[in-house]
């Protein structure tokens, strides 16, 4: 990385960085100036005080890495995206897993469909879900298990948990009052569809400014931010079209409008279905639960939302965002040769079916 930063004349300076005023930044014992800055700090495991993280079974999503042996029993608190890929990880594992959420819905920025199946298979798979449950205490005093008590009373016995609570962003240290600028909940910065924040020369992008908080997703928003701000050609993905990929088992990944979205604004849609059951490499790998989904919109059947769930589905999107991105219709699916087997031919599947289903 650094002989990347060389080559194109970046000057890397190690240490903490405050803000002195909305042009200067204090990093360690150098005093650095700028027309334009870009706040990219990341974030960190939120760590709420009723579990005690000293103790060696209680764990964040970070430091659970650092593990030097499996849990048989562990709970993951918080069924968001961290707290369900590591779930899935370790009963993949053969750990058995309890997953505690004081929510009642499930990943609830993915297409209902999408949601619903990875939950079933994360059942199917052994985890356990106790949903509108929160943990009231977390004892650490016996030395053969740790238990948690819940919300309604129910005690767990297990050798670990790992508190998947969410993440805060990275700005406490960086004394944004003196940059003009105010965190919001967990340390968010609210930006612009440009990532410019309420100071129009400091911008900020990735973790620090919260969902999809992904590296992928990262990396685009800080190279569009600087080319916005240096009035360079674009070339990056507007903020509707980052994909969303969920490392679970099975893996999941988005682009685009769900039905729910497409519905809350009045937009009449087709939805095309293709399964990996149907398709020759789906049948060859052993995927019998997979699906493509594309949503078009009814007028004029363009592509308006990719969703996958199954093997290689975060590879698998990213022939749709390409649709997406160049306005394709579903004609262009249903015109374009896939080699076969391969799990791109679910693509003109999932088109003929929603033109079949499309008004004449």
């Amino acid at each position: 990385m650094l002989e990347r930063a060389d080559r194109w004349h970046v000057h890397v300076v190690q240490g903490d960085a405050r803000f002195v005023d909305p042009h200067t930044v204090q990093a360690g014992d150098r005093t650095l100036s700028g027309d334009f800055i870009l706040v990219a700090t990341g974030s960190s495991p939120v760590r709420p005080p009723e579990f005690p993280f000293e103790d060696p079974r209680v764990h964040d999503s970070n430091e659970i890495l650092e593990l030097d042996h499996l849990p048989r029993r562990l709970a993951v608190v918080g069924a968001g995206v961290i707290g369900s890929e590591y779930a899935c990880m370790f009963a993949a594992l053969g750990t058995e897993v309890v997953v505690i959420d004081g929510r009642d819905a499930f990943l609830p920025f993915l297409d209902a469909e999408l949601s619903a199946s990875l939950r079933q298979a994360m059942v199917q798979s052994g985890i356990v879900f106790r949903w509108k449950e929160t943990v009231t205490t977390c004892d650490v005093s016996r030395d053969d298990s740790v238990v948690l008590t819940l919300s309604s009373g129910v005690t767990l016995e297990l050798d670990g948990v790992l508190v998947a609570a969410g993440r805060v962003s990275n700005t406490e240290t960086l004394n944004l009052a003196a940059a003009g600028l105010t965190a919001g909940p967990r340390g968010l910065i609210v930006v612009d569809d440009h990532y410019q924040t309420s100071v129009p020369h400091i911008y900020a992008a990735g973790d620090v400014i919260g969902a999809p908080a992904l590296a992928s997703t990262s990396l685009q928003q800080a190279r569009g931010a600087m080319c916005h701000a240096f009035g360079m050609h674009s070339a990056v993905s507007p903020p509707g079209m980052l994909p969303t990929g969920i490392y679970t088992i099975p893996e999941v990944s988005s682009v685009g409008e769900t039905e729910e979205s497409l519905r809350q604004k009045g937009i009449a849609y087709v939805v095309g279905r293709a399964s990996y059951r149907d398709n020759a490499r789906g049948d060859i790998i052993g995927d019998d639960s997979g699906f493509l989904k594309l949503l078009f919109r009814q007028s004029d059947m363009k592509l308006l939302g990719v969703h996958v769930i199954g093997e290689q589905a975060t590879e698998l999107v990213h022939v749709g965002l390409i649709g997406l991105l160049a306005g394709a219709d579903a004609r262009l699916f249903e015109a374009a040769c896939y080699n076969f087997p391969t799990l791109g031919d679910l693509y003109r599947t999932a088109a003929l079916r929603a033109l079949s289903e499309a008004p004449s």
